[in-house]
């Protein structure tokens, strides 16, 4: 059977912001630093096309 490609520019769009925003939350020092956490990891396992 073939595996279709998956278009997950995406996902990699949403991993890289959320990324910035995780490094600007660590730099500022946010209280709500754990906020940005699920956007971070499901972006990168949705990306890497894991789930």
């Amino acid at each position: 059977m073939e595996e279709q490609k998956k278009n997950t520019g995406l996902y990699w769009l949403l991993f890289l912001i959320s990324t910035a925003a995780l490094v600007f939350a660590i730099y500022s020092h946010w209280p709500w630093l754990t906020l940005i956490l699920p956007f971070f990891t499901t972006s990168f396992v949705k990306a890497m096309d894991i789930m």
